[in-house]
């Protein structure tokens, strides 16, 4: 097993580190958002810090609060965990030429990247 993958799905407990070591900035900060979006969400839907919540009975009465508002942000991190896991994996395989810009990889019969349209320069040896 290479190292890179784990490593990414380990940082990506701390939402957003595992992306951020990916160099993936814009999933860093969509994970992250939607972690404190989640959050943000689930504290006024169980009542956490919110006096009168809007939906009582939600979850059942017989978990304690903290419960509640920690099992869906578990299943955040882990499918963030997960989501840095593939991008890591992806990203290790061994290909053809990839896009200095973007990294993905390119079409060596075009002169530039298809996803980004960067130009390449031909350099003969």
């Amino acid at each position: 097993m290479q190292r890179r993958p784990v490593l990414a799905a380990a940082l990506a407990l701390v939402p957003a580190l595992g992306h951020a070591y990916l160099r993936r900035w814009s999933r860093a900060v969509a994970w992250l958002a939607l972690m404190t979006g989640s959050a943000l969400v689930f504290a006024g839907l169980f009542g956490v810090g919110v006096v009168n919540a809007a939906a009582p009975g939600v979850a059942p009465a017989w978990l304690p609060t903290g419960v509640r508002l920690v099992v869906p942000l578990a299943v955040v991190v882990a499918l963030s965990a997960v989501d840095a896991y593939v991008l890591a994996r992806r990203d290790a395989r061994v290909g053809g030429v990839t896009c200095p810009r973007c990294g993905r990889e390119v079409d060596l019969s075009l002169d530039f990247c298809w996803y980004c349209s960067v130009e390449f320069e031909i350099v003969e040896r």
